[in-house]
């Protein structure tokens, strides 16, 4: 066997798509907190991807990013931590439109 044929690993290996589909399923982005909303840190978003660090780098980096796509961009709280404003979507409202 040939070294060439090698599957090259890339940061990308480690974000999966149907996560993020997931939860742009289960959220709406707001773009201010509210009363009934959730409030996503770095911590929490990390714990639901389950993005570690791995030596190819932060998956959580690419997960951000994909989510700023699909509305949900970070904001800097009262305590100027950054955030994801976010709130459960109700029963029959329409999801993600940005699903491939």
């Amino acid at each position: 066997m040939d070294n060439n044929d090698q599957a090259v690993v890339t940061l990308d290996d480690f974000v999966i798509e149907s996560k993020i589909e997931a939860f742009c399923r289960t959220y709406k982005p707001l773009s201010a907190w509210t009363e009934d909303c959730d409030v996503f840190n770095d911590s929490k978003l990390r714990t639901y991807f389950k993005a570690v660090v791995c030596p190819y780098g932060d998956p959580l980096v690419l997960y951000l990013q994909e989510l700023a796509l699909r509305g949900f961009s970070m904001k800097n709280d009262e305590s100027g931590e950054p955030v994801i404003y976010c709130r459960m979507r109700r029963t029959g409202e329409e999801g993600d439109k940005f699903f491939r």
